[in-house]
Order: C-alpha cells, then structure tokens, then sequence
C-alpha cells in the first residue's frame, strides 16, 4: 500500500512540473511564480561590444497558461540606460524563443529581463550578469 502511495504522489508531482523543452549544461534558468525559463547564448561567452543571441525556452508552472509572446531586453541598474540596440525575438517553435542582435556596449552589471505575456498578463524575469 505505502509503495502506490509514494508513485501516487510523484505522479502528482510530476503533473505540476514545469522543465523548459531546452537541454545542455550550459544553460542558465530564471524562474517565476508562473514561469520557468532557460536560455543558452550564441556565442557561449558574450563579449563586450559584439552582438549576441539568446536561444530560449518557456514553461507554464500550475496551470499556467502557454505562453503567448517573450520580449528581451537588458538593462544597466547602476548606470540607469539600457542597451543601443533592440532585439528582435522570434519564435522557433511552440514555447521556445531565439533573440538575435543583443549588445552590452560596456562592462559591469547588466540585468537581463525577460517579458513573459500570456493570458492577458505579463511575468518579468531578470538576471544579473556580470560583464568584464
């Protein structure tokens, strides 16, 4: 009896699982109360002052609804300016993203913000970077 239980219990688990359909070890994972996200960037290591690109993945947490769109940003607190170019995003596949044409133009800390929208609302997730 305790042996069905406990598969009882991880298949509960498992139904409320949220893994972003992006695999490697390279990964870096940001979370939010709705939203798992995962991204890799292209090239591995970002340089300042060359472009870059995201490859991303997103997964409803609970129920969460799928989600419908993804914007890219980043952002520099201490200085108080973004980026000088807009990325543009583009959906690869059924909740997955790539961003293209992301330049941090300076070293320091850069916070990358993810804008999750679906169902009518938006989740932010952000990620300090550290750029020598």
């Amino acid at each position: 009896m305790k042996p069905a239980l406990a598969l009882g219990a991880a298949a509960g688990a498992a139904a409320h699982a949220c893994e972003p359909e992006l695999r490697g070890s390279d990964l870096t994972r940001v979370e939010s109360a709705r939203y798992v996200l995962a991204y890799r960037s292209a090239p591995a290591r970002i340089a300042v002052g060359e472009h870059f690109a995201l490859e991303l993945a997103v997964c409803g947490k609970d129920g969460a609804p799928a989600p419908e769109s993804l914007q890219v940003d980043a952002h520099m607190p201490a200085h108080r300016h973004g980026m000088n170019y807009a990325p543009v995003v583009r959906r690869t596949a059924a909740n997955r993203w790539r961003a293209a044409g992301l330049l941090l133009h300076m070293p320091g800390r850069w916070e990358l913000r993810f804008d999750v929208r679906a169902g009518g609302a938006a989740d932010r997730l952000t990620r300090n970077y550290d750029l020598d």
